[in-house]
């Protein structure tokens, strides 16, 4: 129940992001191109990391089906973290489009701001509560010691970790602290979803904007409201590490996940 009052909620609060996406688009960073399952343009991921990294998540995508991006940018240009990731959520369309089970690590580095961005089809899974202990508690302290490659690597073995249930791949930091810190989640995200509710009944067109505002983000997960710019590339390899080629599957994000500044 709490879980699915809490998706239509980001739902509803994604097509107000996208609104402000599309009208700030020709002044915000533009999201780049699709390479591959690694995208590092801000050249901080050493090549043994990014083997890995590519490997691990061929793996993850061919085998369980998850599908993980990492995107490391020299600067977000004047943007923000949480609109940006989504802008590159949005485009790049990671994850499968019947099951959304996609995620991006997005890492800016002159900003020393990160995010994580989940698929609809994690969100039962790699939770806002689970992705700030994985920032938190993982990439950060890596980062701060000056390793990001350890950092990014470790973290994305924990999102995958979590998204199959996979615990051998998921911190202890992590697994210690996420029980408690979901349920104290579940219960400050009701508490706001009901003071949002309930504004909306008692202003003017009540019950009939509820589920206006409802419709919409129903179309919107459809894929038949807005899908973000298009730069996402069809057919490119898949970097230097991984093999085949890699693209997204057309998944759908609604603003799931959490970030973090180092």
């Amino acid at each position: 129940m709490v879980l699915n009052i809490r998706r239509l909620f980001k739902r509803v609060a994604s097509l107000t992001l996208l609104g402000i996406f599309a009208a700030a688009s020709l002044f915000a960073a533009k999201v780049p191109a699709l390479k591959g399952r690694v995208n590092d343009y801000a050249n901080i991921i050493n090549s043994s990391a990014e083997e890995k990294l590519s490997a691990y998540l061929q793996q993850l995508d061919e085998q369980q089906g998850v599908q993980i991006a990492v995107l490391t940018v020299p600067s977000l240009q004047g943007d923000d973290i949480a609109s940006y990731s989504m802008k590159v959520a949005e485009s790049w369309k990671i994850g499968n489009s019947k099951t959304d089970k996609g995620a991006l690590l997005v890492v800016a580095y002159q900003e020393h701001d990160l995010r994580i961005e989940v698929g609809y089809g994690l969100e039962d899974k790699l939770t806002d509560a689970k992705c700030g202990l994985i920032i938190r508690n993982v990439i950060i302290p890596q980062f701060k010691n000056g390793d990001y490659s350890e950092g990014i690597l470790l973290g994305v073995q924990n999102m995958g970790g979590i998204a199959t249930d996979n615990a051998q791949l998921v911190s202890r930091s992590v697994q210690n602290s996420e029980n408690s810190d979901d349920d104290i989640g579940g219960v400050i995200f009701m508490i706001i979803w009901l003071i949002f509710f309930f504004a909306i009944i008692s202003s003017k067109g009540g019950i009939w904007k509820w589920i206006f505002l409802s419709n919409l983000a129903g179309s919107h997960r459809r894929g038949g409201f807005y899908s973000g710019p298009s730069h996402r590339s069809s057919g490119f390899g898949g970097g230097s590490f991984g093999g085949g080629s890699f693209h997204g599957g057309g998944g759908h994000f609604g603003g799931g996940g959490a970030s973090g500044h180092w």
